[in-house]
């Protein structure tokens, strides 16, 4: 039910609205599991034209993709890892779920506005609080 919801919450409209959700904070106790299913959900996810009802559609603008890109590109370069390879062409990218995000990688307070959803691992509700306030 939760990685239902996540991906729902997160991919549909191509993650370009703005009740999107944007990061996932999930207790390290069970992210592994969690991680698991939504990753076996975005494998099922049809990617392409929205003229062939695809799930994940092209993002609005070239721009869009080009900021997107960079966010992803920052998270890859300060340790974060893709559940997914990343694969763009044009403005259509694919689903990417990214693991192992910090505070200090611009997608963790970024709106990515497209199907990029970060994951950050918290070991309390305090911190998951935390994290909230200071975004």
């Amino acid at each position: 039910l939760v990685a239902g919801n996540i991906v729902k919450g997160g991919f549909s409209y191509s993650g370009q609205r703005c009740t999107a959700v944007k990061v996932v904070l999930i207790m390290k106790s069970i992210a592994d599991a969690v991680v698991q299913k939504v990753n076996a959900k975005l494998a099922k996810l049809e990617v392409g034209p929205p003229e062939d009802d695809s799930d994940i559609t092209p993002v609005v603008t070239g721009s869009s993709a080009n900021f997107i890109e960079g966010l992803v590109m920052d998270a890859k370069e300060k340790g974060a890892t893709f559940c997914q390879g990343y694969r763009r062409e044009g403005n259509l990218i694919w689903p990417l779920l990214l693991e192992h995000v910090r505070p200090d990688m611009r997608i963790a307070w970024e709106e990515p506005f497209g199907p990029v959803l970060p994951v950050i691992r918290i070991n309390s509700v305090e911190e998951g609080i935390h994290h909230c306030n200071a975004t």
